[in-house]
């Protein structure tokens, strides 16, 4: 399924820049929906991480974000990091 106009989604990654490494820590969200996972989660990171929010040309099929392959490809081709980050796993 395509994504249009009327049903976008974002995926979320917490990025540590002193480490360089990434995590997916949502995918398959609406604007409102990841906004809020910002506004309840920005207050918990380290000085020295951010969240970065992207957009998901289609739903991804992957239930758990931190597996899902195309969100971490998307981040590759798309998020413009330099160096390449090292995707890890949150433990939450």
């Amino acid at each position: 399924m395509n994504v249009t106009d009327k049903e976008s989604l974002k995926f979320v990654i917490a990025y540590d820049r002193s480490r360089n490494e990434c995590a997916v820590v949502a995918h398959n969200q609406t604007p409102e929906a990841a906004q809020s996972y910002l506004d309840q989660w920005s207050r918990h990171l380290r000085p020295e991480c951010s969240f970065v929010v992207i957009d998901q040309t289609k739903h991804h099929q992957t239930e758990d974000a931190q597996k899902c392959r195309a969100c971490r490809e998307t981040v590759v081709r798309s998020a413009r990091f330099q160096p390449q980050p090292t995707f890890k796993r949150r433990h939450e």
